[in-house]
């Protein structure tokens, strides 16, 4: 298991996903430590595992449309930062982006009544 300090959520993927082996090679879980939260423990084997492509999670966007080159999505590559696009004084900053990302799935898979993940804070911020 790994563990990165980081004040922003998004920022803290981007680098477990980033500085380790390539993302099919993850550790089972990954926890995020956020600000003001307690520590986000991420399986992301698990929603590989559950058919999920890189695409569903990982984007660039071009004219509403995701353009991502998944070849691109390796170790070390600076031009995916997700801080590119999200920054701190950005509408829509890492930590938005990152709750609306992972929310947003749940409650979708929640709507079409599949199997899925929290959707409140408290299901993914667990006090030990």
């Amino acid at each position: 298991m790994k563990t990165i300090g980081c004040g922003v959520l998004m920022t803290t993927i981007f680098l477990l996903l980033s500085a380790g082996p390539p993302l099919w090679a993850q550790p089972d879980t990954l926890v995020l430590e956020g600000k003001t939260r307690p520590a986000v423990s991420f399986p992301h084997n698990r929603h590989v595992e559950t058919g999920l492509s890189c695409t569903d999670c990982h984007h660039v966007y071009e004219n509403e449309k995701n353009v991502l080159d998944e070849s691109k999505l390796e170790e070390g590559n600076k031009d995916l930062r997700c801080a590119t696009c999200h920054g701190r004084r950005s509408r829509l900053n890492l930590e938005k982006a990152f709750h609306n990302q992972c929310a947003g799935c749940h409650r979708k898979y929640q709507r079409e009544k599949k199997k899925t993940g929290p959707q409140y804070c408290g299901g993914c911020h667990v006090r030990k």
